[in-house]
C-alpha cells in the first residue's frame, strides 16, 4: 500500500513523457495504411499466405507499441519491458522489415504517377538502398533510445 502511495505521489518525469510520444507516434507512423492490397503489392511475389502473416503481425506489433506506450504513462512495468523486448527485436529482425524490393516497387510507382521525375529510373536501385539506410538507421536509433533509457535506474525506478 505505501509504494502505491509513494508512486501516486510522485511525478511522472518528462522522460518517460517523451519516451510515451515516441513510441505513440512510432507506432502510429509505423502502421500499414492503404490496407492488405496495398501492403500485398509492395511484398509481391512472396506468397500471399506469407505476406498476408507479415501484414497481421505488423498491425498487432504497432498496436502493442502503441497500447505500451500509454501504458508507460501509467508507469506500468510490463509496458516498459514489453517496449524494451520490442526494440531488441526491431533490431534483430530490422532488415526484413524493410526489404529494398519494396522500396524499388514505391519509386516506380512514383515514377508512374509522376510524382518523381523520369531521370531518376537511372538511380533507381541507389535511391531505394538509401532509402532501406535511412529507415534502418532511424528504426535502430530509435529502438537503442528507448532500450538505453528504459532500463536506466532512474527509469526503472519510476515503475517500481
Amino acid at each position: 500500500m505505501v509504494i502505491a502511495e509513494d508512486k501516486a505521489k510522485r511525478k511522472i518525469t518528462i522522460g518517460i513523457v517523451l519516451c510515451a510520444i515516441l513510441v505513440i507516434e512510432y507506432s502510429l507512423f509505423g502502421m500499414p495504411i492503404g490496407g492488405f492490397n496495398t501492403y500485398y503489392s509492395k511484398f509481391r511475389p512472396s506468397p500471399e499466405n506469407l505476406i498476408f502473416l507479415r501484414y497481421l503481425f505488423s498491425i498487432f506489433q504497432r498496436l502493442v507499441l502503441l497500447i505500451s506506450g500509454i501504458g508507460i504513462l501509467f508507469r506500468r512495468d510490463i509496458f516498459r519491458k514489453i517496449i524494451v523486448f520490442t526494440s531488441f527485436f526491431i533490431i534483430a529482425t530490422v532488415y526484413w522489415k524493410h526489404p529494398v524490393v519494396c522500396y524499388r516497387k514505391v519509386l516506380w510507382w512514383k515514377v508512374i504517377d509522376k510524382t518523381l521525375p523520369v531521370d531518376i529510373i537511372t538511380r533507381i536501385n541507389m535511391l531505394a538502398w538509401s532509402c532501406v539506410a535511412i529507415s534502418i538507421i532511424i528504426d535502430v536509433s530509435i529502438c537503442f533510445c528507448l532500450i538505453y533509457y528504459l532500463t536506466r535506474a532512474n527509469a526503472k525506478e519510476q515503475f517500481k
